[in-house]
């Protein structure tokens, strides 16, 4: 969480954040040191601590303190779609941002790619679509 009013871009997705110290806005940072933005509940339900351990609200009340997370993993968690270069798609996220696929002024290799989870019976849950760069997917991303 930020204590002041905070912007930046992210360049994997060519899209400016802003944020403000609202108690429940945290600023995340990728492996390629990108950043987006995300809830707090929203955080504390995908990620955990590196040891293993749950996250809470505690975990994040020190504002302006970057801490180490990582992604709660599951077997079977997501469904992507390759989204070709040449097509821009525009998804709104279960946080409320606005993301696009392919957007001019970033790599992308041969095209993004539109990401969701499984819901209870293993089924697409569409309720919550993001953005996966093109460049960064196939090299983090284990696709079976």
């Amino acid at each position: 969480m930020v204590s002041a009013k905070t912007s930046f871009r992210n360049e994997l997705e060519a899209v400016d954040y802003t944020v403000a110290d609202d108690g429940v806005t945290l600023i995340l940072k990728g492996s390629l040191g990108e950043m987006w933005t995300s809830r707090l509940s929203r955080a504390i339900s995908a990620y955990m601590k590196p040891d293993g351990s749950e996250l809470s609200e505690r975990d994040f009340a020190e504002r302006d303190r970057w801490i180490k997370i990582v992604t709660r993993p599951e077997n079977d968690s997501c469904y992507a779609m390759h989204v070709p270069l040449n097509i821009s798609v525009t998804v709104k996220t279960a946080s409320g941002s606005e993301l696009h696929t392919n957007l001019p002024g970033a790599a992308h290799g041969d095209g993004d790619y539109l990401v969701c989870r499984a819901d209870k019976n293993g089924e697409r849950d569409l309720s919550d679509v993001w953005v996966l760069n093109g460049i960064l997917f196939p090299e983090r991303y284990n696709i079976e």
